[in-house]
């Protein structure tokens, strides 16, 4: 009997002896590098290129949502941009002409 108990004891200290393997965590992603906020200017450049190059009365609410600016935003970003010779008035549309829509 002393036999079986010894080896009975022997068995259950082996089995505390294996050691458990735990998964390891992934590691979390790296966040985003954040860009550098963009001039309004720069905002409704994009946003005119992504729609087509020219600011219709189509897409005028479009493009001020995604380039964030207030009716006297946009105003005076259209003037600076033509005073720089970067867009033009055609007809009913205000088209830019350089970069992406030259």
């Amino acid at each position: 009997m002393i036999r079986y108990l010894t080896l009975a004891s022997c068995l259950a200290l082996s089995a505390c002896a294996v050691p458990i393997i735990m998964p390891v965590p992934l590691p979390a992603p790296e966040p985003e590098p954040l860009l550098a906020p963009q001039s309004a200017k720069e905002r409704f450049a994009t946003s005119v290129a992504a729609n087509g190059c020219a600011l219709t009365s189509a897409n005028t609410d479009l493009i001020m949502a995604d380039a964030v600016l207030s009716r006297e935003d946009l105003a005076r970003v259209m003037t600076e941009l033509r005073a720089e010779g970067r867009g033009e008035i055609d007809g009913q549309a205000f088209r830019l002409t350089t970069g992406a829509c030259a």
